[in-house]
């Protein structure tokens, strides 16, 4: 009997919780302010955007090409700039499609990919329930 990988399953649970908030989440939801410039659907396109990220490094992973590194501090300032392009109703749907893709793609990984990754400091790649995490908790701490 194979053993699962727990973050495949805190993957889905996050994931889960995700659509949850972004169910509950109205127009006025979306704008609410979260600080530093950030305001809910820009933290959604934040999370839909590293999530698709890790969806296609995967997707090289499996065809044999480096994972690239993973932080690149000039993403988030790069958002940022072009935030305004960004349709705040369409970040929900966006965040929860790409959770679901990219947490597809790491089930796919076979348990010896998942361990090679996890023995080069590379868990990121398959490990994405953290930062679902720290954006919900985020978000839900600014609803009222």
């Amino acid at each position: 009997m194979t053993e699962q990988d727990p973050n495949l399953q805190r993957n889905a649970e996050a994931t889960a919780r995700l659509g949850d908030l972004v169910a509950r989440l109205g127009s006025a939801d979306l704008e609410r302010s979260l600080g530093g410039g950030w305001t809910v659907a820009f933290a959604l396109v934040h999370l839909a955007f590293w999530d698709a990220r890790q969806t296609a490094a995967l997707a090289g992973y499996t065809s044999s090409q480096a994972l690239p590194s993973p932080e690149d501090e000039t993403v988030n300032p790069t958002l940022e700039a072009v935030a305004a392009m960004f349709d705040p109703a369409a970040a929900g749907p966006a965040a929860v499609e790409a959770a679901g893709a990219v947490d597809a793609a790491a089930a796919a990984l076979s348990a010896e990919q998942r361990s090679t990754l996890r023995e080069a400091g590379q868990e990121y790649a398959f490990r994405r329930w953290p930062h679902r995490e720290e954006h919900i908790a985020q978000i839900e701490a600014a609803l009222p």
